[in-house]
């Protein structure tokens, strides 16, 4: 039951760590776009590693949809640069 409540509490970390990605997120916190990123990625591996041993498969299932936005995010950034 606890690993139930902490998985999803995990989740909604992982969801307000999205949500505060954006420039209005980074200024109203204070930190850079960058440290903000690089925070998120690290979140996200860590859940991913801690699902894992825990077999929260709802968690990991997250982790990854989460994952692959962020790679199809940055690949459409990068193509947008380049052109």
């Amino acid at each position: 039951m606890i690993l139930k409540v902490l998985s999803f509490g995990a989740i909604a970390l992982l969801l307000l760590l999205r949500l505060a990605r954006t420039p209005f997120g980074a200024r109203l916190l204070g930190v850079p776009l960058k440290v903000l990123h690089i925070v998120y990625l690290a979140a996200l591996g860590v859940a991913g590693m801690l699902a894992i041993p825990y077999e929260q498969c709802v968690l990991l299932a997250v982790v990854v949809v989460l994952l692959v936005i962020s790679l199809v995010e940055e690949v459409r950034r990068r193509s947008a640069a380049l052109e």
